[in-house]
């Protein structure tokens, strides 16, 4: 057995809600043998664990699998549950695997297995290959070391359990949770201007300041006096001399520890020779020591999260779980505890008291506080609302969330996303925005390139100062990484046509509408969806209980929009030339296409589709009319704002119009919009991607040859084909349709490409140039013959 490839679905997914590791196996001699046809598997497998006789099937049989393997299964499925198995017996827990052949790869299977522990994933996956590998040869296996090992890694990426409880908090609460490293318990919980930080019992609310006051004993012993905050007395000192002087003047047992730490104390000292050896010991942890008047009692520490008690706790003693004792601390104790807190500065503080009965007010026993800790994972582990109290005090009463739009399709994604940002924006909000072109946030560019995916959303959502985030997101990132995100406020489909078709498993139309519909799946507020779409409109049966459809549809009378419009849903559509908003009560007419320039004079109907989705997903955001209106009017398309998508410009009385054109459907719309210009001539400059199957590429030649009176074909990215093999596909395609003719033109270098199609062109024609990597490239090309041009194109887009 061979793993080829593995991939960490880190959000939800096409195969499950929760993170899962995608892993491509190839069984070689195993494929296709069943677990009952080779000798002795069985029965070595259920001796080498035995726990899977309690494993679970997906019916719910308890001892299913041992049953299935006893009928006989399949290698790949083995595999798939020996993971889950041992991730189990490691530590975690985890269910869910779904195991089926990879499409035109014979002998291989994709098995996908969730987990829990990320870094726990491949190491289990490979050593249940190795399992069925050994065992499906005959050969025996060692299990014990490196179940060993598994559980060792388990144990170095465990959270403690105060911040396990705060996380549990914010789950119920529903408040986002991303681990920022898997080396250290560093927690973001919230997205952009509402997100916070959580780090072993230190919250992002707590000062420096107050950390170093707290950790400063005779200092934070100053404030708490001032305070009215009952305190032994006693000071620092720095020699054996003064530890003794302080201890006469201090008149009894007293208790001597190191400055700053919590090892070397010693309590109760009251002779010469014990204050030496306490301050010997207490010297071998620090410089300068505390010796303090010793309080008769015991030792107790109480948790104050957001200004109130939230646990109490006994420390020490003969039971090692320590005693929950905070329905014992009467008002007077809650109240000093609270001002403890706040007089040093914590937002989180775990309060030390020694006092002979807790259940009593600390002055009529003399009792007192003795330290001030900042945070307190202690008291957290033991008592059940304190990690809401801490989540409280961290949060607020807010979930974290911020305003979130995911925007998918196959076509006009990242017109709508800026065109959605950009209504935030006008509208005042802090807006970041991932798009094919890079992230924003707030106008400025931060990163540069293809930033669809999981990672860049990330970055949109960890940015302090965003309050509204517009994700495009791409077929690429659902399937390498999963949703960055748990849900989205709306998740907008705006289409769905043939392309990457026979990538990552996704075989067919309706494969690639599953993976579109991932988003529609996420969205609690709203999903957008395209009604004249019928894959769209079938993913109605994939939304959440609750959440609301929101239509869109070039067609005033699309049947799907009427009904749900007559049924008092909302849409967006177009009629009479005008975007119309439906509420179910009224329509509206929002504004003319005319006033968006993004229309190109209503020419660029696929930019209107785009405004239709953009407008009805601010609507779904509760942006009121006038803002919606205000935004798709100022909204301009060109190459400064939103490059490769519909860039016009005039080259010596030539329309050329520069798009990512790169699918059957784009190319029929931006010949569609280039011919409503009514050209002399409308030429074509076309490519696609090495990586598209055969058939896509010659429908790609067939369209594009019925609708351009010249058409140049040009080599971009190869992706696996040979030079000139994919040009030979797509003009295979257009003689299809126009036969043997001296229109079709094969060119395979880009630059030559341009200047052969500008040839062609003479004054009133319309080029269409479809360009997958920059504007640099056209104007590169074009300041060989035509330097005054190409520097005209270059000052309007910098």
């Amino acid at each position: 057995m061979y793993i080829l490839e593995q991939r960490f679905l880190r959000g939800p997914n096409i195969h499950a809600d929760s993170p899962c590791l995608l892993s491509v196996l190839d069984l070689d001699d195993l494929y296709g043998v069943s677990s009952k046809d080779i000798p002795g598997f069985n029965h070595a497998l259920l001796g080498l664990l035995p726990s899977l006789h309690g494993q679970l099937v997906p019916t719910g049989q308890r001892g299913g699998f041992a049953q299935r393997l006893r009928e006989g299964t399949y290698l790949g499925r083995v595999v798939e549950q020996l993971t889950l198995e041992l991730q189990t017996l490691a530590g975690t827990h985890v269910s869910y695997g779904r195991t089926k052949p990879a499409a035109r790869r014979p002998g291989q299977v994709r098995i996908v297995c969730a987990y829990e522990v990320e870094s726990l994933a491949q190491p289990a996956f490979r050593l249940a290959v190795q399992i069925a590998d050994a065992l499906g040869h005959g050969q025996p296996f060692d299990l014990a070391p490196r179940l060993a090992e598994l559980r060792e890694i388990v144990d170095r990426h465990a959270i403690d359990p105060g911040t396990a409880a705060v996380l549990a908090a914010a789950h119920e609460r529903g408040v986002p949770v991303q681990r920022l490293t898997e080396d250290a318990s560093l927690f973001q919980l919230g997205w952009g201007v509402r997100q916070r930080r959580l780090q072993a019992g230190a919250t992002s609310e707590t000062s420096f300041i107050a950390t170093k006051i707290a950790s400063d004993k005779q200092l934070a012993r100053s404030l708490l006096q001032e305070a009215g905050v009952p305190v032994p007395q006693g000071d620092i000192v720095r020699s054996l001399d003064e530890a003794l002087e302080v201890a006469r003047w201090v008149g009894g047992p007293v208790t001597v520890k190191p400055q700053g730490a919590s090892d070397g104390v010693t309590v109760n000292c009251s002779t010469r020779d014990e204050i030496e050896r306490a301050y010997a010991l207490a010297h071998n942890y620090a410089r300068r020591i505390v010796v303090e008047r010793h309080i008769e009692g015991s030792a107790y520490r109480v948790l104050v999260a957001g200004g109130r008690v939230a646990a109490a706790r006994q420390r020490g003693g003969a039971s090692a779980a320590g005693e929950d004792v905070t329905a014992l601390l009467p008002e007077p104790t809650r109240r000093l505890c609270v001002r403890a807190a706040a007089t040093v500065g914590l937002d989180v503080a775990g309060i030390d008291i020694v006092c002979r009965d807790i259940a009593q007010p600390l002055a009529a026993q003399g009792g007192a506080v003795i330290e001030v800790h900042a945070g307190s994972d202690i008291a957290l582990q033991q008592h059940p609302d304190a990690g809401t109290a801490v989540l409280d005090s961290l949060m607020g009463d807010s979930n974290g969330r911020i305003p979130l739009v995911a925007v998918t399709g196959t076509n006009g994604k990242t017109t709508t996303a800026l065109m959605i940002a950009h209504a935030a924006r006008m509208a005042g909000r802090v807006t970041g925005v991932t798009t094919t072109h890079g992230v924003h946030i707030n106008g400025k560019t931060v990163a540069v390139g293809d930033c669809t995916g999981y990672w860049s959303a990330r970055t949109v959502l960890a940015a302090p100062d965003v309050e509204f985030a517009v994700l495009e997101t791409a077929r690429g990132g659902i399937l390498k990484r999963g949703l960055a995100f748990d849900r989205c406020d709306v998740g907008v489909v705006l289409n769905v046509s043939p392309d990457h078709l026979g990538l990552d498993g996704v075989e067919t139309i309706e494969d690639l509408a599953q993976v579109k519909a991932v988003v529609a799946a996420s969205a609690s507020r709203a999903a957008v969806l395209n009604a004249q779409d019928a894959l769209c409109v079938a993913m109605v049966r994939r939304l959440k209980p609750n959440t609301e459809v929101v239509f869109f549809s070039m067609e005033p009378e699309n049947p799907v929009l009427l009904k749900h419009l007559g049924d008092g849903g909302r849409g967006a559509y177009l009629q009479d030339n005008a975007i119309v908003l439906a509420d179910g009560k009224r329509q509206v007419e929002l504004l003319r296409v005319e006033s968006m320039p993004a229309a190109f004079g209503g020419l660029a109907r696929f930019n209107i589709a785009n405004a239709l989705a953009a407008a009805a997903a601010l609507m779904a955001c509760g942006f009121l009319h006038m803002q919606i209106a205000r935004g798709l009017s100022t909204f301009v398309s060109d190459g400064k704002t939103n490059p490769l998508r519909t860039n016009v410009f005039d080259v010596r009385g030539v329309t050329v119009i520069v798009d990512y054109a790169h699918n059957p459907a784009a190319y029929v719309a931006m010949a569609e919009m280039a011919r409503a210009m009514l050209p002399r001539q409308l030429v074509g400059i076309v490519t696609a991607p090495g990586d598209r199957r055969d058939d896509d590429l010659l429908e790609i030649g067939e369209v594009c040859g019925e609708r351009f009176d010249e058409l140049v074909v040009y080599d971009s990215s190869l992706r696996g084909r040979a030079p000139g093999e994919t040009v030979d596909l797509i003009l295979e395609g257009a003689q299809e349709v126009v036969g043997p003719s001296d229109t079709l033109h094969r060119e395979l270098d880009v630059g030559n490409a341009i200047r052969l199609g500008l040839s062609l062109c003479a004054p009133g024609d319309v080029l269409v140039f479809s360009c997958g990597s920059s504007l640099r490239v056209f104007i590169e090309a074009l300041r060989v013959t035509d330097p005054e041009s190409a520097d005209l194109i270059a000052a309007q887009t910098a």
